[in-house]
C-alpha cells in the first residue's frame, strides 16, 4: 500500500494499519514504515495530533488521548 492509498480509508482504519505494521514486526520503526509508503512523517504525525493520536515509542505504537477529559 501507498500513502496516497492511505488517506482514502477511515481515520481510525489509518491508526489500525499504522500499528498493526509495527507490531508484527514489517517495519521496525515509524520512520521505516513510513519512508516505505512514501509518507512524510511529521506531516503523518500532525494529522493525527490534531485528531488526538500520538505516537509513543516506548510502546512503537500510535494511541488515542482524550483531550480535555481531566479526572
Amino acid at each position: 500500500m501507498y500513502g496516497h492509498q492511505l488517506y482514502r480509508i477511515a481515520l481510525s482504519k489509518r491508526v489500525e494499519y499504522f500499528n498493526k505494521e509495527l507490531q508484527t514486526g514489517k517495519c521496525d520503526s515509524l520512520e521505516a514504515l513510513t519512508a516505505d509508503l512514501f509518507i512524510d512523517i511529521e506531516d503523518l504525525k500532525k494529522e493525527l495530533n490534531k485528531r488526538g493520536y500520538f505516537f509513543v515509542p516506548d510502546l512503537n505504537r500510535f494511541v488515542q488521548l482524550e483531550m480535555g477529559q481531566a479526572g
